[in-house]
């Protein structure tokens, strides 16, 4: 390597006229090689310093524009010094090979006014050059850990972005639960990223996209960053509005005590659901399915007193426990709270809720029967199902309640908006992606 840069920085001397006992020096830039590289050097820097102004002046965020501005500019100008460092290097060798003498070039010399300018210029330029590279490969990593590259650049993760937005964890970032803090998860994350990268560009990635998610971090150096899980305690009261399918969509609600539980405040007892969350008691499952929702097997392990307790379902088969190639998980959070942050809703959940809101008027005769038969038939796209939601609405209102029909009309297109809105929202048949798949 000492020989590359001793060359890279070495001008080539030829004797001079005759009667003159100055040498003749040569540029050794003049290669085409390095001379592409010049332009490159140029235009990268001047495209950089371009959108960079502009990114300031716009600070909303945008994918297209970072990735451009901050990967897209700087490669651009590491590629231009990569060709200009090259053309040099073959300039010296050919000097070289004609006998020309080359002398090592990054040296003071004050007698020589031209030199210095250039020696100044050069390590200005390099001064710059390592400027441009550090702050964009700063904002480079910013760009790269935002919601909107996460979601916006990357058109495969539609389904996860749309549901996503409509969450309970809209105001957390992705990174925040997919990588979570610390260097080694952020490095996993980005190499994991190059094989997503490769995917996407030979349209070879999973439809839908596998869950549950294999190498994702440990829920309880995520979730529990937010989630204080001894702050989860006691009962909770959760009251349901059901809409059966019948011509008035008849409603009944079901009131719902749930023992949240994990540790008493008064008491000190472990007990509820998130009792297991609190002690050093280990949980562990072994599931028969891929989704892992398929559970036969349950162990419980006390520690301090080694008592363990089996839970088997004796009218199904699984793996044997204690066959080293079982894979045993431990119980996080990730297993009962899967998909916190995409859900994607069955078309009754979506109708209960648009209905108990007054979103959907009950008023429509069987809006909740006929909602149902709309979402859940097949559709090719989303423009293909909006159309077909708007048709089937209006045909069969025209058909069964031809006298009521004018009356129901406001009713009947505010209908089809909350219906075509639930379709969008949940499903995603270019990605072969809904409810039922991800389940």
């Amino acid at each position: 390597m000492s020989d590359f840069h001793d060359d890279l920085d070495e001008p080539i001397e030829e004797p001079g006229p005759e009667g003159n006992g100055e040498p003749e020096r040569r540029s050794l830039y003049r290669h085409p090689l390095a001379a592409l590289g010049g332009a490159l050097i140029a235009a990268g820097v001047f495209a950089f310093v371009v959108l960079a102004a502009v990114d300031i002046a716009f600070q909303g965020e945008n994918p297209y524009r970072a990735l451009v501005t901050f990967v897209g500019a700087p490669a651009v100008i590491t590629v231009g010094v990569i060709f200009f460092l090259l053309g040099a290097r073959i300039q010296v060798r050919q000097a070289r090979k004609r006998g020309e003498k080359v002398r090592f070039m990054l040296r003071v010399e004050p007698s020589d006014p031209r030199y210095m300018r250039n020696l100044w210029l050069f390590l200005g330029l390099t001064g710059v050059f390592i400027a441009i590279v550090g702050w964009s490969g700063f904002k480079a990593y910013e760009a790269t850990d935002s919601v909107s590259f996460c979601g916006e650049s990357c058109h495969v993760m539609d389904p996860q972005n749309v549901t996503y937005q409509n969450g309970p964890h809209a105001r957390v970032a992705c990174v925040e639960c997919h990588i979570g803090p610390g260097g080694s998860f952020w490095v996993k994350s980005k190499i994991d990223g190059i094989r997503q990268v490769i995917a996407t560009a030979t349209n070879s990635y999973d439809r839908p996209i596998k869950t549950p998610v294999e190498d994702l971090r440990p829920a309880q150096e995520t979730c529990e960053g937010c989630h204080w899980p001894e702050q989860f305690f006691g009962q909770k009261l959760i009251d349901r509005t059901y809409f059966r399918t019948d011509e008035a969509n008849s409603p009944w609600t079901i009131s719902l005590l749930v023992n949240v539980g994990g540790g008493n405040p008064r008491t000190g007892e472990l007990e509820g659901i998130h009792w297991h969350m609190l002690s050093d008691i280990e949980v562990e499952y072994i599931a028969t399915d891929e989704r892992r929702q398929e559970i036969s097997w349950v162990r419980s392990t006390d520690p301090e007193t080694g008592e363990v307790t089996v839970y088997a379902d004796a009218d199904r088969e699984y793996p044997d426990p204690d066959d080293p190639d079982t894979e045993i998980r431990s119980f996080d959070c990730m297993d009962c709270h899967n998909r916190p942050s995409h859900s994607f809703q069955p078309p009754a959940t979506s109708l209960n809720l648009e209905l108990t809101n007054g979103n959907l008027s009950s008023e429509l005769p069987f809006i909740r029967r006929l909602g149902l038969d709309l979402l859940n038939a097949e559709y090719e796209t989303h423009d293909e199902a909006t159309a077909a939601i708007a048709d089937g609405l209006q045909n069969f209102y025209n058909t069964e309640y031809p006298d009521e029909a004018d009356d129901f009309a406001d009713r009947i297109r505010q209908a089809t908006e909350v219906l075509q809105r639930v379709y969008v929202n949940n499903f995603f048949p270019e990605y072969k992606t809904d409810y039922r798949a991800r389940t």
